[in-house]
């Protein structure tokens, strides 16, 4: 079967880079044929080996170094854009382009667009993939599933380890757990292993809201009994973050046990980065993590390396499977006395941690998300 992925998305780098990439992989995996549909100059991050379709309707639009009046006015553009884009894959689908389309990251806005759209008929399955559902926007995403229910193509499908949909009996929704994400570049099979001295490693895109001073200083506070190393990367989108993330390192320099990359990772380099270290620390404090999964979290996971993650972090993976511990954030010192506790006592851990992660790559395997997608 040929599938379209329509990707418009601009991305800096990462896990929404790495999404398309279990799409592509795994669909080829299960004999399919993948496609990218994508707007005119669209900024591919990587080279997926696929063949490439341009839709009609304008560049993507992106949010990066935008004020607040220019976000307004930028999302109107993407808007505007979105239902241009949607129409021109509609008639690449009328042209029998592909048999199956799927918008791999969307909100409840591609859904209010879509219904503006001719693609709303498509006479193939058009697969909308939602990566959570937070409380506020949960009444939007109920009233315009909905009002797709008329149109048996339009499958909306949301990425999530709760179910806060299942009171609305949305006919056109399905829950799907998340994929692992996995060493895809380095022709090796990720195993558990351990360095000396022990890494810790703080990945993916910088934040203020993801608690990183608060970890820092425990970090510094801490008495090990064994060498411990900790990196910590940050890729910065936003101007804001970017400032905030060089004044941490401006702060922190003199703790030489302490390494900072301020720079995106892509591809070979972010992969070889995860399997250098031995714990991937997600001190992530946002609300929002309990409702979209924590791609980190899935990262760690498929690489095979236990976590230390804040409790809001997708608590129902740690319910199930022992790969790490949930961090306890009352104060430094707490925290501080905890990881050393999680240190210390790794090695006496560590065949329980590697057991765990086995069963929950095979519970959360990309196969198993990739037919869940289709079905």
């Amino acid at each position: 079967m040929r599938v379209a992925i329509l990707e418009s998305i601009v991305m800096p780098a990462g896990h929404e880079v790495e999404f398309d990439r279990i799409l592509v992989d795994e669909l080829k995996n299960q004999g399919h044929e993948p496609v990218f549909f994508v707007p005119e100059n669209f900024p591919f991050k990587l080279d997926y080996k696929v063949e490439i379709r341009y839709l009609q309707g304008g560049e993507s639009v992106s949010y990066a170094g935008a004020n607040a009046l220019q976000k307004i006015w930028r999302s109107i553009q993407r808007e505007i854009r979105r239902r241009r884009w949607f129409d021109s894959a509609y008639e690449l689908i009328i042209n029998k382009e592909c048999e199956h389309l799927i918008i791999p990251t969307a909100t409840y806005r591609f859904v209010r667009s879509l219904l503006k759209t001719n693609l709303i008929k498509s006479p193939v399955p058009v697969t909308i993939i939602f990566h959570g559902i937070n409380p506020r926007e949960i009444d939007n995403f109920v009233k315009y599933a909905k009002a797709c229910e008329p149109y048996p193509n339009i499958r909306l499908k949301v990425i999530s380890l709760r179910d806060d949909l299942g009171r609305y009996n949305l006919k056109n929704v399905q829950l799907v757990l998340p994929p692992v994400f996995t060493p895809r570049d380095l022709g090796v099979n990720p195993e558990f292993k351990v360095h000396t001295p022990l890494r810790l490693g703080f990945f993916g895109q910088y934040r203020r809201e993801k608690n990183v001073e608060f970890f820092l200083d425990a970090f510094i506070k801490a008495n090990f009994k064994m060498s411990v190393e900790l990196i910590v990367q940050g890729a910065t989108a936003r101007t804001e973050d970017k400032q905030d993330f060089e004044r941490i390192i401006e702060k922190y320099k003199e703790h030489t046990h302490i390494k900072f990359w301020h720079k995106n990772l892509i591809g070979k380099e972010w992969q070889q980065a995860l399997l250098d270290v031995d714990v991937i620390l997600m001190p992530y404090a946002a609300e929002r993590y309990l409702y979209h999964w924590g791609a980190m979290l899935f990262t760690a996971i498929g690489y095979y390396k236990p976590v230390l993650q804040s409790p809001e972090l997708n608590p129902e993976v740690l319910e199930r499977f022992e790969v790490g511990e949930a961090i306890r954030l009352d104060s430094i010192e707490v925290f501080s006395e905890q990881l050393e506790r999680f240190v210390n006592g790794f090695a006496a851990k560590s065949k329980t941690y590697e057991l765990a992660l086995k069963a929950a790559n095979k519970e959360y395997g990309q196969d198993v998300f990739v037919k869940h997608i289709l079905q």
